[in-house]
C-alpha cells in the first residue's frame, strides 16, 4: 500500500514538471509569433505596386496629367556619328595640288607644240617630255579625284561647295554625320527628314541637312547609311549619337506626355500610373523621338490613365529602395 501511495506522489509531481515545462515554453512562444506578425505586416506589398503612406504621398509632392491623342510621323530609328573632316580637307588640298601641276604641264606642252609646229627652238624630244609629264599630272588628279569619290561618295564628291564645306567641317561650324541602319530595316520613302540627337536621345532632335547616301556598309550594322549635315552648334568628331529618320508615309496615333514623366531603368522608358488612392505602378513605355513640347508615348499608357509627372524619380527610387535594389 505504502508503495502504491510513493508511485502516485512521484507521477503526480512528473505531471505537474510537464506542465510548468508546457506553460513556459507558449510564453515564450508567444512574443516571437507577436514579433513576426508586426514584422509580416510592417514588410512592403509585393503585388508589383509601390504604396505611400500619408507623410510620404504629403512629402513627395506628386504632380499628374492624362495623356493626350496626337498624331506623328513614324520614323525609323539608326544610329550616328560624327566624321572627322581632316582627311576630306586633305584629300582636297591634294587635288587643289594636282589640278594645279595638270594646269601647268598642260601650258608647257602646248607652248612647246606650238614652237615645234614654227620650226622653233623646241625639240621633239621636248615635247614628248612635256607630254609625258602632262599625262602623269592628270593620272595623279584622276587617282585623287577617285579616291573622293570611293570614300565620301558621289553626293557629297558632286557638290559644288565642297571646298568651303569643307573649310566649314574643320572649324566645327557644321558637322558631317554618317547614319547606319542595321540590316533588314526598311528606310523611309523619299522626302527624308533626318535628326539627331546625343546619346542616350533624351534631348530634343535636331534637323539635318541629308546629303545623300554613304559609299560603303558598316562593318557592324551592315545596313544603309546616309550622309547627313548638321548646323553649329556641333558635337565633337568621333561623337556618337541616335538618329531618326521619317518619310512620306502615313501619320501614326499616340499618346503626348510632359517629358518629366518618363524615367529611365536599366535602359529602359517607364512611367508611374496611379492604380489608386496611395498605389502606384509602373509601366514600362515605347516612346518615338523626343518632341519639343514633350513626348509621344506609343504604348503602356492609355488615355484616361492619371501619370506621374512630377515626382517620378522620387517613385522609382522609393521602389528600388524598397525593394533593396540599387537607386
Amino acid at each position: 500500500m505504502k508503495e502504491l501511495l510513493v508511485g502516485l506522489l512521484l507521477g503526480l509531481v512528473a505531471g505537474g514538471a510537464a506542465t510548468w515545462l508546457m506553460l513556459q515554453s507558449h510564453k515564450s512562444a508567444a512574443p516571437a509569433a507577436a514579433e513576426a506578425e508586426i514584422k509580416h505586416a510592417e514588410a512592403p506589398k509585393s503585388d508589383g505596386r509601390i504604396h505611400l503612406n500619408k507623410e510620404q504621398l504629403a512629402n513627395a509632392g506628386l504632380a499628374f496629367a492624362q495623356p493626350q491623342p496626337v498624331e506623328w510621323q513614324p520614323s525609323v530609328k539608326a544610329f550616328g556619328r560624327v566624321l572627322d573632316a581632316s582627311p576630306l580637307a586633305t584629300l582636297l588640298t591634294e587635288i587643289e595640288a594636282a589640278r594645279a601641276a595638270m594646269d601647268a604641264s598642260t601650258k608647257e606642252y602646248e607652248r612647246l607644240k606650238k614652237l615645234n609646229a614654227q620650226d622653233a627652238n623646241a625639240s621633239v624630244r621636248a615635247v614628248e617630255a612635256a607630254d609625258a609629264t602632262l599625262r602623269r599630272d592628270r593620272a595623279a588628279l584622276e587617282a585623287s579625284q577617285m579616291r573622293l569619290l570611293a570614300g565620301w561618295g558621289k553626293a557629297l564628291a558632286g557638290r559644288v561647295d565642297l571646298a568651303a564645306l569643307a573649310r566649314s567641317l574643320v572649324a566645327q561650324e557644321s558637322a558631317l554625320i554618317r547614319v547606319d541602319f542595321l540590316a533588314g530595316q526598311t528606310l523611309p520613302p523619299e522626302s527624308r527628314r533626318v535628326r539627331v540627337a546625343p546619346l542616350p536621345g533624351d534631348e530634343v532632335p535636331r534637323d539635318t541637312v541629308v546629303i545623300g547616301s554613304a559609299p560603303t556598309a558598316d562593318a557592324q550594322a551592315q545596313g544603309a547609311a546616309l550622309l547627313v549635315l548638321l548646323r553649329a552648334p556641333t558635337p565633337a568628331p568621333g561623337a556618337a549619337l541616335l538618329a531618326w529618320v521619317s518619310g512620306s508615309g502615313a501619320a501614326q496615333h499616340g499618346l503626348r506626355l510632359p517629358r518629366s514623366a518618363i524615367v529611365r531603368h536599366e535602359g529602359q522608358a517607364f512611367v508611374f500610373v496611379a492604380v489608386g488612392v496611395d498605389a502606384f505602378a509602373r509601366r514600362r513605355v515605347e516612346i518615338a523621338p523626343p518632341q519639343a513640347d514633350g513626348v509621344i508615348v506609343m504604348s503602356g499608357v492609355k488615355v484616361d490613365e492619371r501619370v506621374v509627372v512630377t515626382g517620378a524619380q522620387q517613385l522609382l527610387s522609393e521602389e528600388l529602395k524598397t525593394a533593396g535594389g540599387p537607386e
